[in-house]
């Protein structure tokens, strides 16, 4: 009886040894959980918040440009403003920087918003798979109206700011104002409509690939946490902020949180000293 009672114990502790690694190693099952669209709506508003605040405050006698009222004739306003935009062609008068940086790491941004809302792609990395690339369409998707509503929708750049209107009277290439040249600008284009979504999308593959390509390695070589944080911010700064956004730290990962992944290492290397004696 005693050797049997013995066993049993051994056999328990081995049965909860492997249900531990069971549980790290396999996220639960989430074929019941659908897209978030609550919490991705509100984050992306969120961040559209934060992009209005940053514009008012750099722009802001253009917005209370007419008796001190920012939106005032607002239907007006926003019609004359999407005709010049119709009738601008491509270059919206904004610096290099803004159009080809600045809107893909925007659409980046929300791209990793729509990600980390959707059960299906958010402990996804980096892979030649269709559910990946099925995520990431998905994701480049929620990026394109994102991008639309920013540029031309009634919450846009273009109608707080009055690019277009006629109370916004053209200015030179150069910032200048007022237009003493026979090319003027009015701050709307077709440019960001295009770079935000396809550079997001290029922005976002990149910082994929850099979190499974090289952050996975450090984090193989090392179990000191400060530096696994700090590669993982440091690859995928984008990321980092669509985290904050999301309420999680900016070193977090959907797929492999560092808490588990420490206690993976420890559960194995005890599982390997036991079988040693």
């Amino acid at each position: 009886m005693p050797e049997t009672s013995g066993s049993l114990r051994g056999a328990g502790a081995e049965d909860r040894h492997e249900q531990a690694n069971s549980f790290i190693a396999s996220p639960p099952p989430r074929s019941q959980e659908h897209f978030h669209w609550g919490r991705a709506l509100f984050e992306s508003f969120t961040f559209l918040a934060i992009e209005q605040a940053y514009v008012v405050k750099d722009d802001y006698r253009w917005v209370v440009v007419e008796n001190g009222v920012p939106f005032n004739h607002y239907w007006r306003d926003y019609k004359q403003s999407l005709s010049a935009w119709v009738h601008s062609g491509w270059d919206d008068g904004d610096p290099v920087l803004y159009s080809y940086v600045g809107h893909p790491i925007q659409g980046a941004l929300t791209e990793y918003i729509q990600i980390q809302n959707h059960p299906k792609g958010r402990d996804l990395e980096l892979s030649n798979t269709k559910a990946y690339w099925h995520s990431r369409l998905k994701a480049l998707a929620w990026n394109a109206v994102y991008s639309t509503q920013w540029n031309i929708g009634p919450l846009s750049e273009l109608t707080v700011e009055k690019y277009g209107a006629a109370a916004r009277s053209p200015w030179n290439p150069d910032g200048s104002w007022p237009c003493t040249q026979r090319r003027c600008v009015t701050g709307v284009g077709q440019v960001d409509l295009v770079t935000t979504p396809v550079g997001g999308f290029a922005w976002q593959l990149t910082e994929d690939f850099l979190d499974k390509e090289i952050a996975r390695r450090v984090e193989g070589a090392t179990q000191n946490h400060f530096l696994i944080d700090v590669t993982r911010c440091a690859l995928n700064p984008i990321r980092a902020g669509a985290n904050i956004l999301h309420g999680k730290l900016p070193w977090y990962r959907a797929s492999r949180d560092a808490r588990q992944v420490y206690l993976s290492r420890h559960l194995e290397e005890n599982a390997l000293a036991k079988g040693g004696r």
